[in-house]
């Protein structure tokens, strides 16, 4: 059913059916496309692109959920791309601080549940090694981690309740109708058809994250209790072993496609690899991701 309501017309679409209601954000990019095409059959789904819903105007935020009143707010709307941010800052924080904070205080208001993205690069800096969990001091070191990390603070400030998902590097091949972008998977298999071996760093250790279990523990963070989760692939490997790994696990010979890159990041460790203690046990288990390797092994099954 699409509704057609003042200036939220066009391709506004809402399922009808006796369950929860839930506004998606950022529904025709790479994660949203794929989280929408999941969740659209067991949920009632308003999907407004951005001439329907600017997340960026309160006004706007506030009159939209008015007019559909959701159960939940699942906000994917972001600015992603860590270097376009670190030459647009100004529109970075409008984006990915100002939309949560208005997504925030409009779902406060309505009494809809909060959920939205942050980001492992929240990490981007950390000193400490090791599987890292949610509580530890941070200092992001880009503009996209800073903005973040401030977005998590402004909105348990303004909404307790919500619940910051911080999301790993994600992967997914090329879908009909679904955006895509550079990953580990599509640089890899790239690589290998060019016959082109692929640089990975040694001093970086990070999740990496198979989107359809992303997909797959979408639903069960709607019952979180208010706070910030890891939310990814656990992975205690560097990224030049993990793809290492993934030919060996595609039964390639790892020195025809990898090159360890020993040169990046040469005065630390870059560690983003995260722990999901909290969320596996604030869900009672329900939420729960393969690890990278795992992953990998079941997209290539």
């Amino acid at each position: 059913m699409v509704l057609k309501i003042d200036k939220f017309a066009g391709n506004v679409h809402l399922t009808m059916k006796e369950t929860r209601r839930i506004l998606i954000t950022g529904g025709s990019g790479f994660v949203g496309g794929r989280v929408l095409a999941a969740m659209k059959h067991d949920y009632d789904i308003i999907a407004p692109g951005h001439s329907e819903l600017d997340v960026t105007s309160a006004e706007d935020v506030d009159k939209f959920m008015e007019i559909f009143k959701p159960d939940a707010v699942l906000h994917l709307a972001a600015i992603s791309n860590t270097g376009y941010c670190e030459e647009h800052p100004d529109e970075s924080y409008l984006v990915n601080v100002v939309s949560v904070e208005n997504l925030a205080r409009a779902a406060a208001s309505h009494g809809a549940k909060f959920v939205w993205f942050s980001s492992d690069q929240v990490y981007n800096g950390c000193c400490e090694s090791g599987p890292l969990s949610e509580d530890i001091t941070l200092s992001p070191e880009n503009h996209y981690g800073r903005h973040k990390l401030l977005a998590e603070q402004r909105a348990l400030e303004i909404c307790p309740e919500s619940v910051a998902l911080r999301a790993t590097w994600m992967y997914d091949s090329e879908r009909p109708g679904m955006k895509t972008h550079r990953n580990f998977v599509l640089n890899f298999h790239e690589a290998k058809e060019n016959g082109t071996p692929l640089r990975f760093a040694t001093r970086e250790f990070r999740g990496i994250t198979w989107i359809e279990d992303v997909v797959r523990n979408i639903p069960h963070t709607f019952d979180l209790p208010g706070g910030v989760y890891n939310f990814g692939a656990e992975n205690h490997l560097n990224t030049y072993e993990t793809a290492v790994e993934y030919a060996r696990i595609q039964s390639l010979d790892p020195d025809a496609v990898v090159i360890p890159d020993t040169e990046r990041f040469p005065d630390h460790i870059r560690n983003l690899s995260i722990s999901m203690q909290k969320a596996n046990k604030a869900s009672e288990g329900k939420i729960r991701f393969m690890t990278t390797l795992e992953g990998l092994s079941a997209y290539i099954s």
